[in-house]
């Protein structure tokens, strides 16, 4: 158990109307003696704002006015006792306060320690934790949503219930060969070969929302792609709302590959702009187009985005290339303010494009059904919400459920083989069970901690 006391920003390290700094550990009632001068004790009125005085402990004198609470240990956030400081959100008076705390002794709480000890001291188990961080990280409404249900415990329950028949499977089983004059009889193997089978199929339906988990996690990813010149930096200037491409009349200015997320219609996008597929001599612009290229794998959707006035239908060859590739292809025609017979003589077979938009990057022109459309493809993967079951998002969730199942299908194959070692059995199960536990940190080690908590940020 941590006896460190720790302090850190809870809010965002900008200026705001107000600021909170968040301290747990042994040394908070002292520090909030030392450090705080109100009418009233906080000690004395836990889990109530107090205004008051928040002091410099060097020289004892005021930083600003604000208010205090104290939340006793156990019931508080991290299991330790709490306290908050709330004053106003200076940048500048933040540095001081965090200074003032740090000279009483307390220490700069590292990303993601507030919540470690939280799991640490049973507060929450693993799997709500890191909801915690998809919480706050979450861009989509559905995103959101999902990390909610995960914050509840749902995903948590789904699993210990997974577990709970397959530990009596295991006593079972190491009972056997604690006390080998009681041989386990064919038919009580059978049985117990049933109730793993049952769990090895709840451990399968859940690994198969995983596809459909990471969509909404991690968004659809949308590849816009063409020749030079096509407009897809404007396009994506448009759907996102502001200018993070550079835009040109020269072709070949994109060399990079650029990536942003957005939100749309209440769902996620990855959005990557790549540099326009032709044949190039520039050297620089080469290694863009290959980029563009090898990114068509990466992509659930792919905006072949083609110029209205290219009369040669130059876009072809690069329709020819995503057909190959076997990807999900629109056709987007841009720059119809220029041509608008474009919309009559313009047309990708439903060979290689599923669709066909019509639109101008410059005066807006069907950029709204062209977004309404890529809402309406994600929503059509999503479940009506009263469908919605426990959904797996995280990677490492998928990891620890494949091994599972890997760990039963073992199982079930030693059982079928009529002559099954109960060692070999026994370690089948132990190792789902591990691999089960290991997603509510019933099992853990310092180095799984470390990744899961080194990507929150610093005061949560």
């Amino acid at each position: 158990m941590e006896e460190t006391t720790i302090a850190a920003l809870a809010t965002a390290p900008v200026p705001a109307g107000v600021a909170v700094i968040r301290v747990s550990g042994p040394r908070t009632r002292l520090a909030l003696k030392a450090l705080f001068k109100g009418k009233k004790d906080p000690l004395r009125h836990a889990r109530t704002l107090i205004f008051g005085e928040i002091l410099d402990f060097k020289t004892s004198a005021t930083l600003d006015k604000g208010l205090a609470v104290f939340m006793p240990a156990p019931w508080s956030f991290t299991g330790e006792d709490v306290a908050e400081f709330q004053f106003h959100g200076s940048p500048l008076l933040v540095q001081q306060v965090l200074r003032s705390l740090y000279a009483y002794g307390i220490l700069p709480a590292a990303a993601g320690e507030f919540t470690k000890r939280a799991f640490l001291n049973g507060k929450l188990d693993l799997a709500q934790a890191e909801a915690i961080a998809d919480v706050i990280n979450a861009k989509g409404e559905e995103e959101l949503r999902f990390a909610g249900e995960q914050l509840k415990g749902r995903l948590s329950q789904a699993v210990s219930a997974i577990g709970e028949p397959l530990r009596d499977v295991l006593a079972e089983l190491e009972a056997s060969i604690d006390f080998p004059e009681e041989d386990i009889e064919p038919e009580r193997i059978d049985q117990i070969a049933a109730r793993a089978e049952v769990a090895r199929a709840k451990v399968s339906q859940l690994l198969s929302t995983y596809a459909f988990g990471a969509l909404v996690k991690e968004g659809a990813r949308v590849l816009l792609c063409g020749q030079p010149n096509a407009g897809k930096s404007s396009l994506l200037n448009l759907i996102l709302g502001k200018k993070r491409a550079i835009v040109s009349p020269i072709s070949g200015t994109t060399r990079d590959l650029i990536e942003e997320e957005a939100s749309l219609g209440g769902q996620k996008f990855v959005f990557c702009d790549s540099a326009g597929i032709r044949e190039t001599t520039d050297e620089i612009e080469k290694i863009g187009v290959e980029l563009a290229k090898e990114r068509i794998p990466w992509a659930d959707l792919v905006l072949l985005v083609v110029d209205a006035t290219d009369e040669a239908l130059s876009w072809q060859s690069t329709a020819d290339l995503l057909r190959e590739s076997g990807k999900r292809v629109w056709l987007v025609v841009n720059k119809i303010d220029l041509n608008p017979n474009a919309m009559i003589k313009v047309f990708c077979d439903s060979k290689t494009c599923q669709q066909n938009f019509y639109i101008s990057a410059k005066t807006g022109a069907g950029i709204g059904a062209l977004i309404e459309a890529l809402v309406e493809d994600v929503g059509k993967s999503m479940p009506e919400r009263g469908e919605v079951g426990e959904v797996v998002t995280n990677e490492r969730h998928r990891d620890c459920l494949r091994r599972a199942e890997d760990s039963l299908v073992r199982f079930a194959d030693a059982v079928a083989s009529k002559t099954p070692a109960l060692p070999i059995l026994v370690a089948d199960i132990r190792e789902a069970l591990n691999a089960l536990d290991e997603i509510i940190g019933k099992t853990y080690t310092e180095d799984i901690l470390g990744r899961i908590f080194s990507k929150f940020c610093i005061g949560k």
